[in-house]
């Protein structure tokens, strides 16, 4: 496994507020608090880091104590972190609200990547970026930025993946040009946001990203597990039914244990096994990350789902 992996986009604080009863509206609600690294590219590089796969991230975090937490904690997973930037603000943060069964209610962000990872600072990093074998990056940047990965991509013959990340910001990916894209992984809604067209309908949807030059579209849709097209087939993987205790970052687990799977030169239908094994774990865990997975149980927990295969 030589291929190498670079994560592009925000990297937060995250503070999760488990509700102890059903959450209700418009008052004060008791509730337990955790605190971990976050943001979509951050939670994958750290899968990535503990699946010994030695990713590199370029991200903005500010200069504080928050950006010290992080170096530190995701350093110590294998992640390498020494062309981000370090910017004169607060590392960015994000806050959400979950009812006792981990569904979320409400949450916010706030994110400092819109306003550094600039397409001026990526074309000051060309020399970096090109080395890498596999680009994965989210939406959390600025369109411009989207597109000018888009664009070296394709120019230098590096697979690109798109995570999405929420329906407002995979929205930025709507007029974009996608040609060269490798794979792009939504939600149903999120989807529809991305295609923009005057369609519902799963298949038109897909096909009209296909038209604009991506490669695959790895529909995701919760408990009803996901769908990976391809131009020449469509494979379908159910989940089975476990405890949810938080559904905080099981796209972003999701998309690790894929891009695990590929870079371990597995069929297409393993992949997506590995890829909802520790989407599984995730949400029987609370947090984004699991911190206890490794290459090795990783593959012994899927046989516990997929013992068929």
């Amino acid at each position: 496994m030589n291929k190498s992996v670079l994560c592009i986009g925000a990297t937060l604080v995250d503070e999760l507020y488990f509700c102890e009863q059903h959450c209700i509206p418009n008052t004060s609600n008791p509730a337990t608090k955790t605190t971990s690294i976050g943001g979509v590219i951050s939670n994958i590089a750290q899968h990535l880091g503990l699946l010994y796969l030695q990713p590199s991230l370029l991200t903005a975090l500010g200069s504080d104590a928050d950006a010290d937490f992080i170096i530190k904690n995701l350093n110590q997973k294998g992640i390498t972190l020494d062309q981000s930037i370090i910017a004169d603000t607060s590392t960015g943060k994000y806050v959400s609200i979950l009812h006792p069964d981990g569904s979320l209610v409400v949450a916010v962000c706030q994110d400092i990547s819109n306003s550094y990872l600039t397409p001026a600072y990526l074309a000051s990093k060309m020399e970096f970026i090109k080395t890498f074998d596999l680009l994965i990056i989210d939406t959390n940047i600025p369109a411009e930025s989207i597109q000018w990965l888009i664009d070296f991509a394709k120019s230098h013959q590096q697979k690109l993946i798109i995570e999405p990340v929420s329906i407002a910001k995979g929205s930025k990916l709507a007029p974009l040009n996608l040609d060269g894209v490798f794979m792009i992984t939504p939600n149903e809604d999120e989807l529809i946001a991305i295609a923009n067209i005057n369609s519902t309908n799963e298949t038109a949807l897909v096909e009209s990203l296909f038209h604009r030059g991506v490669q695959q579209v790895w529909v995701r849709k919760g408990n009803k597990g996901s769908v990976m097209h391809s131009i020449t087939q469509s494979l379908d993987l159910g989940v089975p039914k476990v405890n949810t205790i938080d559904s905080t970052g099981a796209g972003d687990a999701a998309l690790a244990g894929w891009v695990f799977g590929y870079l371990k030169d597995e069929n297409e239908t393993t992949c997506l096994h590995l890829a909802h094994t520790l989407a599984l774990e995730v949400i029987q865990t609370k947090g984004a990350v699991v911190q206890t997975i490794n290459s090795n149980n990783l593959y012994r927990i899927k046989n516990t789902y997929y013992n068929e295969y």
